[in-house]
């Protein structure tokens, strides 16, 4: 490898500080520092995440979103192999070194850094790559807050602050995507729904009491909008398919909201709790036990824990706190869902994921870890549970595990009475044919509720 122009900025070795192009140390809270957060996120997590930097007296910087500008501005560092989500984050990044970037700041560059399997279990190697072909000066790609890096100096309560964020930010764009298929005047509704958003917003800052007491604020002047229909009077289908939904949903989620159906897009926690459950299922696997349920059982984790030897005693805590996590996230989860209800724009129901994980094992091995059993899970619990006219399994696509997921999903499909379409994509766009399925979707999911609604009146 040939020496580097510019040396580059790094993480020092014991994780707690920076080491700049100088060589010299800065700490994590100097002013000079920037977190830049690369993913796509829904504007609602957006606005929360910048809020908790408030709190914490931090600069961050939230990439826009994914569209044909940053796909395109990607191909000067990628080979076009990388999935959608790889070439997204380069994309951003590449725009925020040429247009955000200030000449003295210390830039972190946030796209996740978890190892796994498909070209996702690349991404470390692959932000290395880049950093050494761009050669910028006091940067430092491919990092995620977590506790061997000291959460970047952010605390110990810095990832709770996130997920708090993500999990609000997915419930507001749930209320968000109803609010502009059924106000009865749209454009006044969402400037009613973005004023008490940020009034809401501010309580991210606070206690737990004080948000809870906010939110139930915001339900209460929510349910006041006046709407044409109630959710159960309207058709309603399911986005789902991954962590790629969250990069392409957008002219899909569109599209049926111009229909009068209301989408819901699947929450990016469910991708954020499936990379949690890795420690779990990795652990669990050596123990020799392959079965979600029991791998993710809270009784079994804490008797591993008792009895596991002085090598495995790391795993067996790790796992065990994973676990622990993951069970108060979703309580988390299922309270502020509850406190949202009363506004009459939440309809979904929250499943927990070992539940998700356990169905779709059976199909595709949850123990190979990809996202294809998650998946193959959202859709089963998703078509039994009858809270959907229609389900669209969105994708990119070059991502293995999401074709996979389509060709499992395909023979249930065509045994349910539920409208299904498989969609992948290069981007956030729909060619001619793709629009035909969601056109065909759209008809057979206003017909499905009818049905329902016809049903319901009949047993009353």
């Amino acid at each position: 490898m040939t020496e580097l122009k510019n040396k580059l900025a790094k993480l020092s070795p014991g994780k707690d500080h920076i080491i700049d192009s100088n060589g010299e140390k800065v700490e994590y809270n100097d002013p000079r520092v920037v977190h830049v957060l690369t993913i796509d996120l829904n504007p609602y997590a957006k606005s929360l995440i910048e809020k908790i930097y408030e709190k914490y007296g931090r600069k961050i910087r939230i990439a826009e979103g994914t569209s044909a500008e940053i796909l395109n501005l990607a191909r000067q560092l990628c080979s076009g192999r990388e999935c959608l989500p790889m070439t997204s984050n380069a994309g951003a990044m590449l725009k925020d070194i040429r247009q955000n970037r200030e000449k003295d700041e210390i830039t972190l560059y946030l796209p996740g850094d978890e190892p796994g399997p498909c070209q996702h279990g690349a991404w470390p190697v692959i932000w290395e790559t880049f950093a050494e072909r761009l050669n910028v000066e006091n940067t430092i790609f491919g990092l995620w807050p977590n506790p061997s890096n000291k959460n970047l100096g952010m605390g110990s309560d810095y990832l709770l602050e996130i997920t708090k964020s993500l999990i609000l930010g997915d419930l507001f764009s749930e209320a968000a995507n109803t609010l502009r298929c059924l106000a009865r005047d749209k454009n006044a509704a969402m400037e009613i729904f973005n004023v008490g958003f940020e009034k809401f917003s501010k309580c991210i800052k606070k206690d737990e009491k004080t948000l809870k007491s906010a939110l139930a604020k915001w339900a209460k002047d929510m349910a006041e909008i006046p709407l044409i229909a109630s959710v159960n009077q309207t058709p309603r289908i399911l986005i789902f398919g991954g962590l790629n939904v969250h990069f392409v949903h957008h002219p899909v989620t569109d599209y049926f909201i111009e229909q009068g159906i209301i989408p819901k897009v699947v929450d990016m926690l469910e991708g954020m709790l499936w990379f949690g459950s890795q420690s779990i299922m990795r652990y669990r696997f050596q123990k020799g036990i392959v079965n979600p349920e029991k791998q993710f059982s809270l009784t079994g984790l804490f008797i591993s824990r008792i009895f596991a030897g002085k090598e495995e005693k790391t795993n067996a805590i790790k796992a065990l706190m994973s676990r622990i996590v993951i069970l108060l996230t979703e309580n988390k989860i299922k309270k502020y869902r509850g406190i949202m209800e009363e506004s009459g724009l939440m309809f979904d129901v929250h499943i927990p994921f070992a539940k998700i994980a356990e169905a779709g094992h059976g199909y595709a091995t949850y123990n190979a870890f990809t996202e294809t059993p998650v998946t193959t899970g959202r859709y089963l619990h998703a078509a039994k549970s009858g809270l959907y006219d229609g389900l669209i399994n969105l994708a990119s696509f070059n991502c293995p595990p999401a074709m996979n997921s389509q060709a499992t999903i395909r023979p249930f499909a065509n045994l349910n009475d539920t409208p299904y379409a498989a969609i992948d994509c290069e981007g956030p766009w729909l060619s001619a044919n793709q629009k035909r399925l969601l056109e065909t979707v759209a008809v057979q999911a206003k017909r499905v509720r009818e049905k329902k609604i016809k049903c319901a009146r009949g047993h009353t």
